[in-house]
């Protein structure tokens, strides 16, 4: 069949390849050994900003602007890196990944962010900007990585930290954790534990203009976050070329919500008509547990190294709502999801005279059930509703295998070609209404770049990726949300992913200077869309596969660092939108422009660096977004910090969303019906953080790349 003949001509492939190299192995210690000198030389140059052949290097090091900070307060001025309300975006990027020392992070939300702040940024020696990942990585999402590499430390040390947050928005929440990190020998154990507890007001607000008159709909809502999280891990050198390691993640969150919905209706003269007022409340309980184990071999002394993952990861979430709508309805909902995922890889390094040489191979096994239930409980008692109740399941086996090669043709020359292969088999299975969707899909998914280095004030560098992008387990959950009866929103179990091409031309100048022309084009995308019934007035938000969408972009990213006292990064991001709708009921075209602008300024008030402060603002302008339009919003922030006791002690306060800008308008049309969205998440707050280090706060502990990262991510 076609997928067999995709594999055998990704097989003889390698085999040309393996052949080919073989031969020219000859001089291989010779080629290396200079290779090695080459690197630690420019190494030693340590200039800010980086061009490598696959990705940007930003040595935080040797910026002034990261000085007494943490990891967050690093990526708010890395290069092509978004930082906004302690939410991290890659420019012209939908999604991005964390990794720490080669190691993508499990956590994600609040919890990842927790685990940055408690990273130093004096303990960084370098941030890594991957926006178009080699084939080494998934094919996941349509999204770039960023690589925090951390300081060379010195063995038989030990380090522990612990902070302390109070944050006040409307309500107040607060935070504690710490960490602790030893090594002695062949042995090292690295560990950290976090908890949050409070909770922040959103308000959500959509207006739709149906042809009888408008509904206003206002949620407000308080929202509740208790949640535990922590993560221990152990390494052990059996021989100086031979480590393991061990590493087990846990995370445990019980989220509610109480929310006072008020629908208004009005009459086609804007006069008012009646109103339905709906009360709910939701609990949440989820827990997930992940365990590592890894092994790393060093063959031998010419470079060539094996590495192996064995991966588990267990979710577990449960909700429960329950909604009134006054003299209308009453409801409860609940829905339990289990998701199972095992996973096996091996990567080999194996470097030549001519050539660097990577391949590997991975095996995902994945098995998710959902099952959700209705009842009516208008009449006091409960009863079991058939139509809006689901028993789903849901597998997804994928095998994928990789090679790639990086070729230094000249001082000035650098190049990468590689190529994934990945084929997938995913099944859906409704028991409730005895549906079954089967796929079966073989791709290749090549990578290429290429770096011309002329001097070293100037780099220029041209990237090409194909990517894939599958729903997040939540998203295929058939779970309904309601607000009222008139409006709800559920999970599709039979979306299916969307694939992307993306190129870019990338200009680095001196060391503070970048620029990026980008292109992307996505196919069959997903994304929620709200479906109007002008007859029924019922809102039917799902998501769907309806759009395809194309853009184009310039990127670009300044700082400012003349003077000792003084730090400024200034980036500006413009793009050019099609999208296409591949289904009736939306817009068919929407094309427009987009653009945001931000700036970063850090003062320095003493010689010890010990008082600093920061200033900065952002501006999104009034463009396009898929097949949605946007206003302009924008937003206000401040930071003091305060370093004492031989900078071991940091006390900071931040305050965000000053002047309460942060509130951007969406409008969409469904069935020729206009609808806005204008919701504000309770933005504007202030926060003061203690923490303390202590120990050796230089110590460097050993860690993974674990073998199911991006499947992990795909449950938020």
């Amino acid at each position: 069949n076609e997928n067999m003949k995709k594999f055998y001509i990704f097989y003889f492939a390698l085999q040309i390849i393996f052949s080919f190299a073989q031969q020219k192995e000859n001089d291989t210690v010779n080629s290396i050994l200079e290779k090695q000198i080459q690197e630690v030389e420019i190494k030693a140059k340590k200039k800010l900003i980086e061009r490598k052949v696959d990705r940007l290097v930003f040595n935080v090091e040797n910026s002034i602007s990261a000085t007494g900070g943490d990891a967050l307060d690093a990526l708010k001025v890395t290069p092509g890196i978004r930082v906004q309300n302690d939410k991290i975006s890659m420019i012209g990027k939908s999604g991005m990944s964390v990794m720490v020392d080669d190691k993508v992070i499990q956590l994600s939300g609040e919890d990842l962010i927790n685990y940055l702040k408690s990273i130093t940024s004096d303990n960084i020696k370098s941030i890594e900007v991957i926006t178009t990942p080699p084939a080494k990585y998934d094919a996941e999402g349509n999204s770039g990585i960023v690589n925090i590499k951390l300081k060379k430390a010195k063995l038989n040390q030990w380090s522990a930290s612990f902070k302390s947050s109070y944050i006040q928005s409307t309500y107040p929440k607060g935070s504690v954790g710490g960490q602790f990190n030893y090594q002695k020998n062949k042995f090292s154990l690295y560990s950290n534990l976090s908890y949050t507890n409070g909770s922040n007001a959103p308000v959500e607000i959509n207006n739709v203009y149906y042809d009888t008159g408008l509904w206003n709909e206002e949620s407000k809502r308080r929202d509740f976050q208790k949640s535990l999280a922590g993560r221990i891990g152990i390494n052990y050198k059996i021989t100086d070329n031979w480590n393991i390691g061990i590493q087990y993640l846990g995370n445990t969150n019980k989220p509610s919500i109480n929310e006072n919905i008020l629908t208004t209706i009005y009459n086609p003269d804007n006069t008012f008509n009646s109103f339905i007022k709906t009360i709910s409340d939701s609990k949440n309980k989820n827990n997930n547990h992940s365990l590592n184990f890894n092994s790393d071999i060093e063959l031998d002394s010419l470079g060539r190294k094996m590495s192996v993952n064995f991966d588990y990861f267990g979710y577990k979430n449960n909700e429960n709502r329950n909604f009134n709508t006054i003299d209308l309805l009453s409801a409860n909902n609940t829905s339990e999801q289990n998701i199972e995922n095992y996973s096996a890889k091996i990567d080999f390094e194996h470097p030549f005279s001519w050539i660097e040489l990577s391949y590997g191979a991975k095996f995902l096994f994945i098995k998710t059930d959902s099952d959700v239930n209705y009842f009516d409980t208008t009449a006091g008692t409960p009863v079991f509703d058939a139509t809006q109740s689901n028993a789903f399941q849901y597998k997804e086996n994928t095998q994928s295998f990789y090679v790639s090669g990086t070729k230094k043709i000249s001082d000035k020359w650098e190049t990468q070609l590689g190529l994934r292969l990945e084929n997938t088999q995913t099944q859906g299975l409704s028991l409730t209404l005895n549906q079954k969707n089967k796929n079966n899909y073989t791709k290749f998914f090549p990578t290429f770049y290429i770096t011309y280095t002329p001097d070293e004030k100037n780099s220029i560098s041209l990237n090409y990726n194909k990517r894939i992008n599958r729903p997040s387990y939540n998203r295929l959950n058939p779970f309904r949300w309601y607000s009222n009866p008139f409006s709800y929103v559920e999970g599709n179990p039979f979306l299916q992913p969307s694939f992307s091409n993306n190129l870019e031309l990338n200009y680095t100048f001196d060391d503070n200077w970048t620029n990026s022309v980008y292109f992307s084009h996505t196919k069959n995308g997903f994304e929620q869309l709200t479906i109007v019934d002008n007859s029924t007035n019922i809102q039917k938000t799902v998501a769907e596969n309806f759009f395809n969408t194309s853009v184009i972009g310039i990127s670009e990213s300044y700082t400012f660092n003349k003077l000792k006292w003084l730090s400024s990064t200034l980036s500006f991001d413009w793009s050019y939108n099609w999208a296409k709708s591949l289904i009736p009921i939306t817009n068919q075209n929407l094309k427009g422009a987009n653009a945001y602008f931000s700036i970063s300024n850090d003062f320095i008030f003493n010689k010890n660096k010990t008082l600093l402060f920061n200033i900065s603002y952002w501006y999104n302008f009034k463009g396009v977004s898929d097949l949605d339009k946007n206003s302009a919003y924008s937003q206000l922030d401040t930071s003091f910090k305060y370093l004492t006791l031989d900078k071991k002690l940091q006390i900071s306060l931040n305050v965000n969303d000053i002047l309460k800008t942060n509130k951007p308008i969406y409008t969409s049309y469904t069935n020729n019906t206009q609808i806005d969205y204008k919701n504000y998440y309770d933005l504007r707050m202030f926060r003061i953080t203690i923490s303390y280090a202590f120990g050796n706060k230089n110590i460097e502990v050993e860690r993974k790349e674990l073998g199911n990262e991006e499947e992990k991510e795909r449950i938020n």
